[in-house]
């Protein structure tokens, strides 16, 4: 791989994991701030659920791209 490769994939990889944290954090602030009323507490645990998901499965991309980077270095 390229260096140019290895920057395009980081940035493919790392923007959207930044993405579900910050929608992670705003449905669990809505949660916890907004209303009190079941439909919006509904929806907003939903998207809490479907971000962590997403976050799960970003970290364990990023973690393989680590190993990776490590095999190419010891190269």
């Amino acid at each position: 791989m390229t260096e140019n490769e290895l920057k395009k994939t980081w940035k493919k990889t790392i923007k959207p994991f930044i993405i579900w944290i910050v929608l992670f954090i705003v449905a669990l602030l809505f949660n916890k701030l907004g209303s009190k009323e079941s439909t919006p507490q509904t929806v907003s645990l939903f998207a809490s659920a479907y971000s962590l998901t997403f976050i799960i499965f970003y970290s364990i991309k990023i973690i393989k791209f680590r190993k990776i980077l490590k095999k190419l270095n010891e190269n």
